[in-house]
């Protein structure tokens, strides 16, 4: 099967997302990237600034990331217990205003009703 690898955007005859040669290079990548992690602990990073450190493609930096080959902390000060307390709020949150949105949905589908509506319906009698 042909497939278009993500990073280089190669044409080649495989399975998975990446070709052989990007794999290589992100294996190659990834002490080189984890070294200087390491080397520079007080520094704050994002992929763009990693990627011009170790002068390499930023996609590569981004692949790595996403592969889970670099664990990104927590803010600092940040227990897990904070993050999954967090993570419940934003759930019970996201549950009562999908509960809202049902909520004013249904509100919106009942119209006014007048009294000869209610009781004579809404279609007129012909003569």
């Amino acid at each position: 099967m042909i497939v278009t690898c993500k990073l280089c955007r190669k044409l080649y005859n495989g399975q998975g997302k990446i070709c052989p040669e990007c794999r290589q290079r992100l294996d190659e990548l990834y002490p080189d990237v984890r070294d200087y992690l390491r080397d520079n602990p007080k520094l704050a990073f994002n992929v763009e600034t990693v990627a011009e450190a170790l002068d390499v493609d930023i996609r590569y930096v981004q692949e790595l990331v996403a592969q889970g080959y670099l664990d990104r902390d927590l803010p600092e000060g940040m227990s897990r217990e904070v993050l999954s307390d967090r993570q419940k709020l934003i759930k019970a949150f996201e549950t009562s205003l999908d509960k809202m949105k049902s909520d004013a949905a249904i509100a919106a589908s009942h119209k006014s009703v007048t009294y000869g509506q209610e009781v004579y319906g809404d279609k007129l009698k012909r003569r």
